[in-house]
C-alpha cells in the first residue's frame, strides 16, 4: 500500500470521526443538554417568582402593620375592664354639663348586659326633655368622648311649650335613647388616651322646629292688637285709633303691632291695613272706621 493510499484512508477514517462525533453533540448531547437547561431555568424562574408573591405578602403584611401602629398609637376611645353604672353616671353628668346641664335633664337606668369572650357591653336607658341644641351637643360629646359608647337606637318626639315669659313657646323634645357602654378583658385597651380637641360644629338650624306653630305667640312686650282697635280718624300716612282702655293713640306706616306691623293707611275709606305673622301664617288684616248709619231721632 502505498503511502498516499495510507494518509488517505487516514484523513477519511479522520473525516468520518468528526462527523460522527459532530453529528452525536449536534443530534444528541445539545438538544439533551438544551431541555436540561430549559427546565432548570424554568425552575429557577418558578422560585424567583414564588419569592415575587412571598415578598409582596411581606410588604403587604408590613403596610398593615404600620397602619395598625398608626391607628393604635392615634387613638381616641378607651375600654376599660369593667363598666359599672355609678361611673358612667358620673361619665355622662360630666357630659350633661358641657352640654347644658340646666336645660338638660336625664333619667338613666341600666337595662341589660351582654358578653361576647373577651367583649361585652352594659345597656342603658336614657330619658328625659330637653331642646334640640342641647341633645345635639350631648350626642356629639357622647360619641367623640375618650370612652367607647354607642348609641344603640333613639326616638324623639317636638311639642311647643308656652311661657308667659317667652313670646314664641319653645320646642322641647322628649326623648328615649338606647346607649351601649362598653368594656374588655383586654388590659392595653384600657390605657389612657388624649382627649379630642374637637368641639362640636355651631348648629344653624333646628330640624324640629315646625314652619307653622300650633299656638299663637304670647304679646309678653302689650302690643296694641290690630284686631281690638276703633278706628276714629285716617289721615295721610297716619291714623288715630281707640284701644280697650279708652285711650287713644297715633298709628303710622310702619308701626310695629302684635304679630307684625302696619302696612298702609287709606284715608279714602278710612282704612288701616297691617300684615301680622302669626305663628308662620302671613295675613292681611283691614280695618276700618265704623259709621254709625242710625238715622238721627231714631
Amino acid at each position: 500500500m502505498t503511502y498516499k493510499i495510507r494518509n488517505s484512508i487516514a484523513l477519511g477514517a479522520l473525516v468520518l470521526l468528526v462527523i460522527g462525533i459532530g453529528s452525536y453533540i449536534t443530534m444528541f448531547y445539545q438538544p439533551r443538554k438544551i431541555v436540561q437547561y430549559t427546565k432548570e431555568a424554568a425552575k429557577i424562574s418558578t422560585q424567583l417568582q414564588d419569592n415575587s408573591i412571598q415578598l409582596a405578602a411581606i410588604s403587604e403584611m408590613q403596610n398593615q402593620l404600620r397602619e395598625t401602629l398608626h391607628r393604635w398609637n392615634n387613638r381616641i376611645k378607651e375600654i376599660g375592664q369593667s363598666d359599672v353604672s355609678a361611673e358612667t353616671y358620673g361619665y355622662l353628668s360630666d357630659i350633661i354639663d358641657k352640654s347644658g346641664g340646666q336645660q338638660l335633664r336625664m333619667n338613666m337606668s341600666l337595662a341589660g348586659r351582654k358578653e361576647n369572650g373577651a367583649t361585652g357591653f352594659n345597656i342603658y336607658k336614657l330619658t328625659g326633655t330637653s331642646e334640640f341644641l342641647n341633645i345635639f351637643r350631648f350626642l356629639w360629646l357622647l360619641e367623640n368622648g375618650r370612652k367607647l359608647y354607642k348609641v344603640n337606637t333613639i326616638t324623639v318626639h317636638s311639642d311647643e311649650v308656652v311661657s308667659d315669659t317667652s313670646e314664641y313657646p319653645n320646642i322641647k323634645l322628649t326623648y328615649d335613647m338606647e346607649i351601649n357602654g362598653y368594656f374588655t378583658t383586654e388590659v392595653a385597651l384600657g390605657n389612657k388616651v388624649m382627649r379630642p380637641d374637637s368641639t362640636p360644629q355651631p348648629v344653624t338650624a333646628n330640624p324640629f322646629q315646625p314652619s307653622v306653630l300650633r299656638a299663637t305667640p304670647t304679646n309678653v312686650r302689650k302690643l296694641l292688637n290690630a284686631e281690638s282697635i276703633s278706628i276714629i280718624a285716617t289721615a295721610k300716612g297716619k291714623a288715630l285709633v281707640m284701644i280697650n282702655d279708652g285711650r287713644i293713640l297715633t298709628l303710622k306706616v310702619g308701626d310695629e303691632v302684635f304679630l307684625g306691623r302696619v302696612t298702609a293707611i287709606n284715608p279714602q275709606d278710612g282704612s288701616i291695613e297691617f300684615t301680622l305673622n302669626d305663628g308662620g301664617i302671613i295675613r292681611t288684616v283691614k280695618r276700618s272706621i265704623e259709621f254709625d248709619n242710625k238715622e238721627k231721632g231714631q
